[in-house]
């Protein structure tokens, strides 16, 4: 009995790493940022209606999130850092612990999950949704599922920026208003960038690695000099874009707070130029105190 509940414990250990919970921020910000447009806009009221929308948006793209981490764990087999092997059987034609299928179908239910809340989502709003939920889950997935491995082309960095950044913005805010407008993508640029970055950081960690299996990451194509160079643009450029927001009425002076956290990002950008692992926690935590100095400026300035 004892050995089955230490076995259940760490087992479910096992699983929150390959959750990796601290990341969740990304979808959670993003699709704050969009429902918080939509808000400025006039177009939700405090009704069971759009509360509803604003909790299943909400968990529906950290559901999307959530699948893909346990993909990508699945995929690239991070998780075996923390666990035995165990038994193997064969699965999808391959040679996997039975803890390996048990990542992956953790993943395919947060996909389920959220696409469950997203087709709700499109009864409740437009079909055109549809369209986006299904570039937002494929895209998830392909980021290092077979057969696509989009990461693998290089393309993980501007991907990750374009699907976790505005579309997800977008695709929080549409619910509300059913039509097209560039404000949610706009609003959601800056703090946006912080996504590749963190998708970046990711890759110069693994850098040594890949670069010697010959991976195609993004990182491994252009070379560990322009890297250092892409992550201090995204990163520092997020705060240049940010003034230049203020100054042009983008966002309210209360923005501005996030100058304070650029002693976060230098400390990021000096861990990450060393392509070692502490360079990941370092930019989440830029990432997550810059989008929440960013999302209280926008209810402040409502």
């Amino acid at each position: 009995m004892k050995r089955d509940r230490q076995y259940f414990i760490q087992l479910i250990k096992d699983l929150w790493i390959a959750s990796r919970p601290f990341s969740l921020t990304l979808a959670v910000a993003s699709t704050t940022i969009g429902i918080l447009v939509a808000y400025r806009q006039g177009l939700i009221q405090a009704n069971f209606i759009d509360i509803s929308k604003i909790l299943m948006i909400t968990v529906a793209g950290i559901l999307a999130q959530l699948g893909a981490n346990f993909i990508n764990d699945y995929f690239e087999g991070s998780f075996r850092y923390h666990r035995p092997a165990g038994r193997k059987i064969v699965f999808l034609g391959v040679e996997r612990t039975y803890f390996d299928v048990l990542v992956f179908l953790c993943g395919m239910a947060s996909f389920v999950g959220a696409a469950g809340l997203g087709l709700l989502l499109v009864l409740m709003s437009s079909w055109k949704l549809l369209i986006i939920g299904f570039i937002g889950i494929i895209g998830s997935y392909a980021y290092t599922g077979e057969p696509f491995v989009y990461k693998r082309r290089g393309l993980g960095v501007p991907l990750s920026f374009l699907l976790m950044g505005p579309l997800m913005v977008y695709g929080a805010y549409f619910p509300f208003s059913m039509s097209f407008s560039w404000e949610p993508i706009l609003i959601a640029i800056p703090p946006s960038f912080f996504i590749p970055a963190l998708m970046l950081s990711n890759e110069m960690r693994d850098f040594t690695r890949d670069s010697g299996l010959s991976l195609g990451t993004l990182s491994v194509r252009i070379g560990s000099e322009k890297s250092r160079k892409l992550y201090a643009s995204l990163v520092f450029g997020a705060y240049i874009l940010t003034v230049l927001y203020v100054v042009l009425g983008l966002y309210s002076w209360a923005a501005l707070v996030v100058l304070f956290t650029l002693p976060i990002a230098l400390k990021a950008y000096k861990a990450v130029s060393t392509f070692k692992g502490l360079g990941i926690p370092y930019t989440n935590n830029v990432h997550w105190t810059f989008n929440l100095i960013i999302i209280l400026s926008l209810l402040v300035s409502k």
